[in-house]
């Protein structure tokens, strides 16, 4: 084999290696700049909101009335927005629906999944559980019923691969026959009262 071929060879091999360097560079770069995107424009967080209305079952909850102002049970339903690219599945939950710190109600989510970038209404009841209300929130509450506004709130504790994954949502009850209002939830992982449950 002549010098010049020799050359030549090692010439080839050189560029192979410079064009085999470039793509690569170009390849991370790419990485580097659609990593960030997808995940901040295309593979979004869950989003969660819930509406809650009574039951009318045992002392109901009658916005237009005079009577007790404690619902019974409460239909619950969670609206999952799946902004994700893959499919969630929740294992069994919690849901508590609170006047000022103390559960009226009670209930259990069971499992469901949302499909990628899909919506779902999961509905589910929430029964008395029990507990009763001091007499000054009582109070409160029927001032609150006779106004025709009442603030709740629903705390939702759902399980997925292990995780749980908490929510509160602020939930408000007007008077008349009008239909509930949907209220956002907010997802937060500090300890409240379903870690009390064991």
């Amino acid at each position: 084999m002549s010098h010049q071929s020799r050359n030549a060879d090692v010439g080839d091999a050189a560029g192979s290696r410079l064009f085999i360097s470039h793509i690569c560079c170009f390849a991370f770069l790419l990485w580097l700049m659609l990593t960030p995107w997808y995940y901040l424009f295309y593979d979004l967080p869950p989003q969660f909101s819930v509406q809650l209305s009574p039951v009318a079952v045992g002392r109901v909850l009658d916005m237009s009335s005079a009577a007790a102002p404690i619902a019974s049970a409460f239909h619950v339903a969670l609206h999952v927005n799946n902004e994700r690219a893959t499919e969630r599945c929740y294992r069994n939950g919690e849901v508590a629906v609170m006047y000022a710190g103390f559960a009226i109600a009670s209930g259990r989510v069971l499992g469901f999944c949302v499909p990628g970038k899909g919506q779902r209404e999961v509905p589910f009841l929430a029964r008395e559980d029990g507990v009763g209300l001091p007499e000054h929130h009582r109070d409160r509450m029927a001032a609150e019923h006779k106004i025709g506004v009442l603030e709740l709130e629903v705390q939702v504790r759902l399980l997925r691969a292990g995780s749980p994954i908490r929510m509160s949502c602020n939930a408000r009850m007007m008077s008349g026959a009008q239909p509930p209002d949907e209220t956002m939830c907010t997802v937060f992982a500090l300890q409240n009262w379903f870690d009390n449950n064991g």
